[in-house]
């Protein structure tokens, strides 16, 4: 291309009466080249940058957004039996007494993941099973069940949750836990609450006991879905 350019030959350029001589035609024949050679790199650029948009267009219609799901946890079922131990009166408990002392126990919980998600050290996720109980204690709170004082509150991720509290005048220890371990934790399942555990169990739901000193007083079944965020899908 340079070949081309160096033998070429200019001359003088007469225009409207007036000469331009050889070097001025020269000079300004590069500056229109240079000027074209500009013009047609603009829209060079131009080109690749509508096409590249275009591409990302087609991209984004192409690939829908990632779906975004919920996790649901609900009470399916709540069942009480006020007198386990038949023989002893003082075991007869009215099922909302039964209620409050189910509340109080996962009050407890609440305030126990409130102090870890506000501490210092990298904050637990609540576990399926706390979220499943957090659930009991939204479906008590709707129905207007208020907790009441408890103290030596403590958590195991297998055995539950378990207090201390104040009924009849007495100090009584309550446990809300799982139902595999609540059976080796507690007397034998009175036949009402027992029959409610393997219906929960054959329906796949998060099974939890209510036991008041070794007695198992009462049970909740809390079933888990995800629903599809805006469409309201269930899978």
């Amino acid at each position: 291309m340079s070949e081309i350019f160096t033998s070429l030959e200019f001359g003088e350029l007469k225009i409207a009466g007036h000469v331009f001589p050889s070097p001025q035609v020269e000079s300004a024949f590069y500056v229109l080249i240079a000027l074209i050679v500009l013009l047609l790199s603009f829209l060079l650029v131009k080109l690749l940058k509508n096409f590249a948009n275009r591409s990302g267009e087609k991209r984004s219609k192409a690939e829908p957004p990632e779906p975004q799901y919920e996790e649901i946890f609900e009470v399916e079922n709540e069942l009480f039996e006020s007198s386990p131990y038949k023989s002893d009166p003082d075991s007869v408990l009215e099922n909302s007494v039964l209620q409050t002392v189910s509340l109080t126990l996962i009050v407890g919980l609440r305030e126990h993941l409130t102090k870890l998600e506000n501490s210092a050290e990298v904050a637990e996720n609540p576990s399926d099973q706390h979220k499943a109980m957090l659930a009991v204690a939204n479906y008590l709170e709707a129905k207007h069940v208020t907790p009441i004082a408890f103290t030596q509150w403590n958590q195991s991720p297998i055995q539950g949750i378990a207090a201390r509290i104040i009924l009849n005048g007495k100090s009584r220890t309550a446990l809300l836990g799982p139902s595999l371990a609540m059976v080796r934790a507690t007397a034998k399942f009175p036949e009402i609450i027992s029959a409610q555990v393997e219906s929960a169990h054959a329906a796949g739901e998060s099974v939890f006991v209510l036991a008041i000193d070794g007695l198992a007083y009462g049970v909740f079944s809390v079933s888990h879905r995800l629903v599809l965020i805006g469409s309201g899908d269930r899978i």
